[in-house]
């Protein structure tokens, strides 16, 4: 743990300087790891894992290497039997507050992206069946920002706006998120504190494999 902390702490004066504002995200190449005491893998450092699945789903994050990019893979395996669990869902989190949140808010989210399956919806509902993204959750409402091949969307659903943006899959594309400006567009409330989540995710009506990987994320000022 102390020689994690020691390369953070150096990467970050390296980059920035030591009188520099501290980025609003730790470890944000995903350039350093640690095992994971509750799932037995390793996950990027400073990031917490949640994985939700069926007895016979399988769920996973690793250092993987796309395209030319070492970056973040997260796995979902759905295998669509009927059991407790509608999805498969990994979920990579980051809790952000104070300055930090004020910061994403405030700036721009950049990030790198690699989908490789495209965003579905129920007919009936609209609700999603599947998801490759980032998820903003402060407490009270979840904004979606889903990369996907089809043409850019908004929709809503009870204090759950999703925001689809095209991306092409299987190569690489820069994205840059405006979460401030959703979040006015919304009427929601800017929190003091917020979880960044990466997530990937299917629904039981969607069996098969799934993965989708992200390179980096940065927060600049407008």
């Amino acid at each position: 743990m102390l020689v994690c902390l020691f390369l953070v702490f150096f990467f970050f004066t390296q980059m920035y300087g030591a009188s520099s504002e501290a980025p609003a995200i730790v470890n944000p190449r995903f350039k350093y790891w640690t095992p994971d005491q509750v799932w037995k893998f390793k996950k990027p450092y400073m990031w917490e894992v949640s994985l939700l699945m069926g007895p016979n789903d399988d769920a996973f994050v690793r250092l993987d290497e796309v395209g030319g990019k070492t970056c973040l893979g997260m796995h979902v395996s759905q295998d669509g039997e009927i059991d407790q669990y509608l999805w498969a869902t990994v979920h990579v989190r980051q809790n952000l507050g104070g300055r930090a949140t004020k910061q994403l808010y405030d700036g721009t989210l950049g990030v790198w992206v690699y989908p490789t399956f495209v965003h579905e919806r129920y007919q009936d509902s609209g609700h999603p069946k599947n998801v490759f993204g980032i998820e903003i959750n402060d407490g009270t409402n979840i904004l979606w920002v889903v990369f996907s091949q089809q043409p850019n969307v908004t929709y809503s659903l009870r204090r759950h706006q999703i925001v689809v943006i095209s991306t092409p899959l299987n190569a690489w594309s820069y994205r840059e998120i405006d979460i401030g400006r959703y979040y006015s567009e919304a009427g929601w409330k800017r929190p003091s504190e917020v979880a960044l989540i990466l997530l990937e995710g299917a629904t039981r009506d969607l069996p098969g494999k799934y993965a989708g990987f992200i390179q980096g994320l940065t927060v600049a000022r407008k």
